[in-house]
């Protein structure tokens, strides 16, 4: 299996967000959680910001759009691969992390709310 494509990842963002708005019981959880999300591609050039703002994904951009002092910023570093595979939902992140696949830069209560907004999501 060669590289995948950077539309690969912003298709898989695109689609994870739509299924983010469209989920309620996501909104629960993210009430007064404001965040960008950093997402960054180890083995590629890929890197895209996620903005989630009042209890919506309201923007997915190609390239970093983040601020590095912003307390609010969540970076995620994955292989383009393994981020494909998180935001299809085929890759928990808990086990990501676990597997060293995955580091999450991040204070410790985001962490554990990203992985309940997977769990959420994807059922897991």
């Amino acid at each position: 299996m060669g590289m995948m494509s950077v539309e690969t990842l912003a298709d898989c963002l695109r689609d994870f967000q739509s299924r983010f708005n469209a989920n309620e019981q996501v909104k629960k959880l993210v009430r007064g959680w404001d965040r960008s999300i950093l997402l960054e591609a180890t083995d590629s050039d890929a890197i895209f910001t996620v903005t989630l703002q009042g209890l919506l994904i309201t923007d997915v951009k190609a390239g970093n759009e983040t601020d590095p002092d912003d307390d609010n910023l969540v970076h995620l570093q994955a292989s383009e691969e393994n981020l494909i595979r998180i935001f299809s939902g085929d890759y928990q992140p808990a086990t990501a992390l676990i597997d060293g696949e995955l580091a999450v830069f991040s204070s410790e209560p985001d962490k554990v709310k990203l992985e309940a907004i997977s769990i959420v999501i994807w059922g897991m």
